[in-house]
């Protein structure tokens, strides 16, 4: 249990750090301060929808998996246990997933 909840934790920090950055691009946009913009390069640009797309992914699993855990804890013995288990696997699987799928997105991008 402590491992579940030590990991979900580091995953809720790492969407929190990836989500921090855009937050803040949007909201010196709407200060109104007018900065050139600049042209980010193809590569540049990639990672960014790669990292994106993480968070995206990341964010997904983990309200899916709170949402598990709330229709679990409607239950009583064996199924609850049974469900909150599933629901665990299912989010450890879509973090997988979302990582293997950063890990392409970055391979593919274009390079330097």
């Amino acid at each position: 249990m402590k491992r579940i909840l030590t990991s979900a934790a580091l995953c809720l920090t790492l969407a929190l750090s990836l989500a921090a950055p855009a937050t803040l691009a949007s909201q010196k946009k709407d200060s109104g301060k007018k900065a050139a913009a600049k042209a980010m390069s193809p590569r540049a640009e990639a990672l960014k929808k790669c990292n994106e797309d993480y968070a995206a992914a990341v964010k997904k699993a983990n309200d899916d998996h709170a949402a598990a855990l709330t229709d679990a804890k409607t239950k009583k013995g064996k199924d609850r246990s049974a469900a909150m288990k599933a629901a665990n696997k299912t989010q450890s699987d879509a973090w997988t997933a979302a990582k293997k799928a950063k890990a392409d997105c970055t391979k593919a991008a274009p390079k330097k």
